[in-house]
């Protein structure tokens, strides 16, 4: 029989740390191996018992913010990162996952879906995200989503076309591709889908 998959839950929510220990723990072929509330001291554990994955929630109690705690464990070179979060922007979601991640669940998902995620990811798949985030992240290109991150930052064309080196001929034209891939119809609905999925937010960058 093989070992069971050692994992470590970080989550500030009694009530829901409690569900995903006695749930994950339930979950054939799964071991829970420690748990805290708070980043420093998850990190603390990680680091003292070594799990196969680390389940993480990014908004926790502590110095670290999202950007700074995923750097933190991903210091761990063998061990895999799944995100529990209630965060569903997609210029959030998409930068974690850029972040080198390996999962991203929203916290509506059951334990068992949890435990078929890190079951998958303990095989080696990654780039995983709930499948109720209605969004393709492989549509928009690492160019697109600088240009949606200055669009919901409130820069015209002239400003794009200058920050990014480049004509505000071919900054208007990205601009009508992503109106394409998000079936918007002009450039104040492309604003609009920009700041209310996250676009422009530094929230990360903690």
């Amino acid at each position: 029989m093989p070992d069971p998959i050692r994992i470590v839950v970080v989550e500030d929510h009694h009530v829901t740390l409690d569900g995903l220990i006695g749930g994950l723990s339930r979950q054939e072929g799964i071991e829970v191996v420690g748990s805290s509330d708070n980043s420093e001291d998850g990190l603390a554990i990680t680091e003292k018992t070594r799990p196969d994955i680390v389940l993480l929630d990014l908004h926790l109690p502590g110095k670290l913010g999202p950007k700074g705690m995923i750097k933190e464990f991903l210091r761990f070179a063998d061990i895999r990162l799944v995100i529990f979060s209630a965060e569903s922007r997609q210029a959030f979601i998409q930068d974690v996952l850029n972040m080198g991640v390996a999962a991203y669940l929203l916290k509506s998902e059951r334990v068992a879906k949890v435990a078929e995620v890190i079951r998958r990811v303990h095989k080696g798949e990654k780039g995983i995200v709930t499948e109720d985030i209605s969004f393709d992240r492989k549509k928009l290109t690492p160019s697109e989503q600088e240009v949606l991150h200055m669009l919901g930052r409130g820069m015209k064309y002239q400003e794009i076309a200058e920050q990014r080196y480049t004509s505000v001929a071919t900054a208007r034209k990205q601009c009508e591709v992503l109106l394409l891939k998000l079936g918007l119809q002009n450039r104040e609905q492309l604003i609009a889908w920009a700041v209310q999925n996250g676009y422009g937010s530094d929230e990360l960058n903690n």
